[in-house]
């Protein structure tokens, strides 16, 4: 049952940002974990953060590049070392997804739940999150 809910519930938020916004939420994930990175935030530690399989990132930020939304640098220190920025124009697309987002999880699995739940899920939620962080492959534990 849980994998049911947790999938669909992925499905159903990314196909409203598709239709809402014209974003992924792996693009939205991205956007997430960039908008307080304003000195940028290198591939290697986005990659580590994002939610989804880091697989294809390259290819996603690509394609984020070229809707203007990120962009990248080498610094001149260390060329082996590439950042990401949001933009401007990526983060009126976050703050717009955003609401699309939260009204999404609001709709679709908060408000099924009342208070003794949301408390009860949170509290399950944490102790599981705790134990399966650093167990995730490809993730930096600690």
């Amino acid at each position: 049952m849980f994998i049911e809910c947790a999938w669909a519930l992925t499905d159903i938020l990314d196909a409203e940002l598709r239709a809402d916004r014209g974003l992924t939420l792996r693009w939205y994930d991205v956007l997430v974990h960039l908008e307080d990175a304003h000195d940028g935030l290198r591939m290697s530690k986005l990659a580590d953060r994002i939610l989804q399989s880091k697989s294809g990132l390259t290819r996603v930020i690509d394609q984020m590049e070229e809707q203007g939304l990120v962009r990248r640098e080498r610094p001149p220190g260390d060329r082996r070392v590439v950042l990401v920025f949001l933009t401007p124009t990526g983060l009126e697309a976050l703050h717009a997804a955003r609401r699309v987002h939260r009204d999404g999880i609001t709709r679709h699995f908060a408000q099924h739940l009342d208070e003794h739940g949301r408390t009860a899920l949170e509290q399950a939620l944490e102790n599981v999150r705790e134990h399966v962080r650093p167990l995730r492959p490809g993730r930096i534990s600690g």
